[in-house]
């Protein structure tokens, strides 16, 4: 039997599929409308609601990755990376509770605006900030709910996997510890991409201008390092050393770039370009930092483990 027909007759992994689908749907057309209600409204040029339009993108983007992170999943039968969708979709519940401050701030910033800046209509002001607060209560709940319902058909869906990955490959310690840690390669890589592009988004739209030496060549950047992402699994999984030993020199440059990137968000001469925006890009740069460390340590792990049996064993459970 396919793995394909193995996850589609699993109650669990139908669950999940499709409460992640409703989650989907309901969140992203919650935010599109206040996408649409922030990007119909005029704000001074350092007003706090400049930047939230970026954010809504970002998060609805969170929505559609996180359908893709659960069918890979199932798809796959890879327990870690169940996990890593229950985290995930934890950070989207903290987020959208997150949204009520970061839009009252924003909105009674347009209210009560700065020396010199215009007024603006106040009652419109409250107006916008009471729908959008009920809009926010939806899809807080909704996230919240879902959450708990994640929890269940997680834990479910870890022994349900890993019962299933046993009796493929057997009970031999060390392979399922060499299996274990793969998955959790296949994990981060595919968390590398979405910190990567919501960080990327974030720095294109809100500090660059078309006429930056960084605005094409940040475009060029994008595609080609989801390509070595996807390259990386394609190297660890023929245990390409040569391969690996390219990823790790892009690796190394990704986190050089990233330091770099947090100290110049900091840098006084380059303060003026970060207003309003320094602590989300702060937070994606770090994430992403982080992710590429650990990311440098998992796969140095992975190498490790090349030429060990797991290749020829089952590297790839069908």
């Amino acid at each position: 039997m396919s793995k394909k027909n193995v996850w589609s007759k699993s109650r669990n992994s139908i669950c999940l599929i499709l409460l992640t689908i409703f989650e989907a749907i309901v969140v992203i057309a919650l935010e599109s409308v206040i996408f649409a209600k922030f990007t119909n409204t005029n704000f001074t040029k350092h007003n706090l609601g400049v930047p939230i339009p970026s954010y809504l993108m970002i998060f609805i983007f969170s929505q559609v990755f996180q359908v893709c992170l659960a069918w890979d999943a199932v798809r796959a039968q890879n327990t870690i990376q169940v996990i890593a969708f229950v985290l995930f979709n934890m950070c989207c519940f903290i987020y959208a509770a997150f949204q009520f401050k970061q839009i009252a701030d924003a909105i009674n910033d347009g209210i009560n605006p700065g020396p010199g800046a215009p007024s603006g209509d106040s009652q419109n002001a409250k107006d916008l900030k009471a729908l959008i607060d009920q809009l926010l209560i939806v899809c807080t709940v909704i996230t919240g709910v879902c959450e708990l319902l994640y929890f269940y058909i997680g834990a479910r869906l870890y022994q349900e996997f890993g019962w299933r990955i046993y009796k493929k490959i057997g009970a031999d310690p060390e392979i399922r510890n060499m299996y274990r840690w793969y998955q959790i390669f296949l994990t981060i890589l595919k968390l590398d991409i979405f910190f990567l592009l919501g960080y990327s988004i974030q720095y294109l739209v809100l500090v660059l201008t078309p006429g930056d030496v960084e605005y094409p060549l940040t475009i060029i950047a994008l595609p080609i390092t989801c390509l070595v992402l996807i390259l990386a699994v394609y190297a660890v999984r023929h245990e390409s050393r040569p391969l690996v030993i390219l990823f790790f020199l892009g690796l190394m440059a990704g986190v050089a770039y990233f330091v770099f990137k947090i100290y110049r968000i900091y840098d006084i001469n380059q303060h003026y370009k970060y207003i309003g925006v320094s602590d989300f890009l702060t937070f994606f740069a770090s994430v992403t930092l982080l992710l590429l460390v650990l990311t440098i340590i998992n796969a140095s792990i992975c190498w490790f483990n090349f030429g060990k049996g797991l290749k020829l064993h089952c590297i790839y459970v069908k």
